[in-house]
């Protein structure tokens, strides 16, 4: 399947896609890259799958000094079936690719729920969990800050548990 999709990047017009072919993504690929290229665009299939690939990343990401950007691809497809239907819609995707950290964060918020106060909460500690294992505080600070913006809680609360590295109490649901 990574040959298809080299393939496709190709023919849409990314002329430098490079694939594991077969295997996981591991540290040795990514000491390859380094040599090559200061920064990497992970274009791993949109199933969990591939989500899972991108999150292995994040450690190598610091320990290499390589400035990794994740694309996103409509559900259920993959770069080689995008490049047959939307090639414009490929290279959209390697254009537009968020930084690793945000990539995982708008994924915490795109599929957790903000109905509730409750719902709110808890998706701000799955953010949040994400944002404390950044090694930055200041970037832990903002991206705090960013969801806190998006789930209606006070910024100064997430800010000051992304300096501790720490969670903000947990909300236990309501019983009946």
């Amino acid at each position: 399947e990574g040959y298809t999709d080299v393939i496709g990047f190709h023919r849409s017009g990314v002329r430098r896609a490079v694939a594991p072919c077969g295997t996981a993504l591991t540290e040795d690929h990514v000491r390859l890259l380094k040599r090559f290229a200061r920064s990497v665009v992970l274009a791993f299939d949109a199933d969990r799958a591939g989500q899972g690939a991108a999150e292995r990343f994040y450690e190598w990401e610091q320990k290499f000094d390589v400035s990794v950007r994740v694309a996103s691809f409509p559900e259920g497809r993959d770069p080689g079936d995008l490049a047959q239907s939307n090639p414009d819609g490929l290279v959209a995707a390697v254009r537009d690719a968020q930084r690793f950290l945000g990539f995982r964060v708008q994924e915490v918020l795109r599929t957790g729920s903000l109905a509730t106060p409750e719902d709110r909460a808890r998706t701000a500690q799955r953010a949040l969990a994400g944002i404390n294992e950044h090694p930055d505080v200041n970037v832990r600070r903002m991206y705090a800050g960013e969801v806190a913006a998006k789930v209606g809680l006070p910024a100064a609360d997430l800010v000051a548990s992304a300096e501790r590295r720490s969670a903000p109490k947990p909300v236990a649901p309501v019983q009946s």
